[in-house]
């Protein structure tokens, strides 16, 4: 399979230079998209010129905008296929509106492209400006507006708004594109090869003598469980971590594995939510696969590594059963080294089907070296990885899985922050809390910030506070020390275990 494009011309005209412009003319012509309305201008002109000049548009000249939007809605009726109306900044976007609506209503695919101002002269009196991202709100299934000097990022856009055009609804969608001056300039033989990102239902069979790497994110105990039984049945083991909630005899944890000896892979498939390694995923943004496929439910556009070339909707346990046996297991180890001491051991005697919710930031990251051998689930809030809400999300957790035991590892700014969750009547007695206190952010230590010590004080949040009295407070029951971890296990009512010295 193809994974990028080079554009037939007519002749050899020369094209706009602007990289923008010729990135979304070049994807507009890889998604298929034939009928092009054009409408006057003086912002959108290297677009109108260039897009003439390409053998596979069929371009129709409409000077009204609003006319134009609904002429491109008839040929769109007709043909079955996208269409897309350019126009140029300021009201001209506008009049397309009652098209948009239509189309909205009668779910037509129809592609609206504005060229726009920069945003520094958005409101400053210059001509032809008006606030152009979102402009046609509720009435087009997607908006994107393209940043300037990041194609990576506006490739990604104008991928994910054609294939939303068409995506389960058909509907419009509207693509703003900001251009600078010069915009007269005209010095490109040809369109630049671009990546193509395909939507395809169902998971396709897998290019012929491929190395391929299955990595497994984020997913909930039942998600996981079907998961595990399709790796069981053949035989596959995949890489993921432990908030996958595969049963650890099915997965190479990915905090073990020497990325730096890693040979690179022909294709990266990855299932489920959020990955935890930095170190994995720096590694695959610098050695990049020939093909990224994600696989979700909902067929979404997660360009995790930069690279996505295709968004597969289908369930992840029915992907593995196609794709399973194809994964390599031969990747190179690392030592074994020893886990976080309290973390690790408390990990290691989680009891029989409890559940563990991992606080962000340092909690979540320690916990990703320390195999979990117990039948537990494991939950965290990995959706924007804030360290907000940790402490509450476990609260209302183990209020409806009650009597099963709940313990939470959480960080000293993660749970002050989110103190009031213990301001509950319905505090329920199987939660546990393991306070994790080095009195602030102990995760910046491994990054390279200032050594100003007023510094490291702001941007680490340093106190000198502990859970004793808040404890007191929510009449919770408070322990303290590495010795009095079996009597935090297994407690019967709320209970704190506050350490200090957890890397000890």
């Amino acid at each position: 399979m193809s994974l990028t494009h080079t554009i037939p011309l007519s002749h050899t005209p020369m094209l706009s230079s602007d990289p923008l412009s010729l990135q979304l003319l070049a994807l507009l012509r890889a998604h298929r998209i034939e009928d092009i309305i054009l409408c006057p201008g003086s912002r959108n002109a290297g677009i109108v010129h260039s897009a003439l000049q390409i053998e596979d548009f069929r371009c129709h000249s409409i000077t009204d905008e609003r006319s134009a939007g609904f002429f491109a809605l008839g040929i769109a009726l007709a043909t079955q296929r996208p269409v897309a109306v350019i126009v140029t900044s300021g009201s001209a976007l506008a009049n397309l509106y009652p098209a948009a609506c239509e189309a909205y209503y009668q779910q037509v695919p129809l592609v609206f492209i504005s060229a726009d101002r920069p945003a520094r002269w958005i409101g400053q009196m210059d001509g032809q400006t008006m606030p152009q991202e979102g402009a046609l709100g509720q009435m087009v299934k997607l908006s994107v507006s393209l940043p300037f000097h990041d194609l990576l990022h506006a490739n990604r856009l104008i991928n994910e708004a054609l294939l939303e055009c068409r995506h389960r609804t058909l509907g419009p969608v509207h693509i703003n594109i900001p251009i600078d001056e010069p915009i007269y300039e005209f010095d490109s033989e040809c369109l630049p090869e671009v990546r193509v990102i395909e939507r395809v239902n169902g998971c396709p069979d897998l290019p012929s003598q491929s190395r391929v790497l299955i990595l497994v994110g984020q997913m909930d105990i039942h998600t996981a469980l079907l998961c595990s039984d399709v790796l069981q049945r053949n035989g596959c083991v995949v890489v993921a971590e432990n908030l996958s909630n595969l049963q650890p005899l099915h997965y190479i944890n990915s905090y073990c594995i020497d990325w730096d000896k890693t040979e690179p892979f022909d294709l990266v498939i990855t299932l489920g939510g959020h990955l935890v390694n930095k170190a994995m995923k720096v590694w695959i943004r610098h050695n990049p696969p020939r093909e990224h496929w994600h696989v979700s439910p909902d067929g979404a556009i997660a360009d995790t590594f930069g690279i996505l070339t295709r968004a597969i909707e289908s369930a992840p346990w029915d992907c593995l059963s196609c794709v399973g046996t194809y994964a390599a297991t031969d990747m190179p180890l690392l030592p074994q080294s020893q886990p976080v001491s309290i973390i690790g051991e408390f990990i290691s005697q989680l009891p029989a089907d409890s559940i563990l919710h991992l606080a962000n930031s340092s909690s979540v990251r320690y916990a990703q070296h320390c195999p979990i051998s117990s039948p537990a689930s494991i939950c965290c809030n990995r959706g924007i990885n804030g360290i907000e809400g940790s402490l509450s999300t476990a609260v209302g957790y183990a209020r409806a899985s009650f009597p099963r035991p709940n313990y939470i590892i959480i960080g000293d700014l993660s749970f002050f922050y989110d103190q009031n969750a213990l301001w509950n009547v319905q505090l329920p007695d199987n939660l546990h809390i393991l306070l994790l206190n080095d009195c602030g952010g102990g995760i910046f230590d491994s990054l390279p910030i200032p050594r100003d010590p007023r510094s490291r004080d702001f941007i680490q949040a340093r106190h000198h506070y502990d859970a004793h009295h808040i404890a007191a407070h929510y009449r919770i029951r408070y322990l303290t020390g590495h010795d009095k971890l079996q009597e935090f296990i297994s407690s019967d009512r709320c209970t704190i275990l506050e350490i200090q010295d957890y890397k000890s």
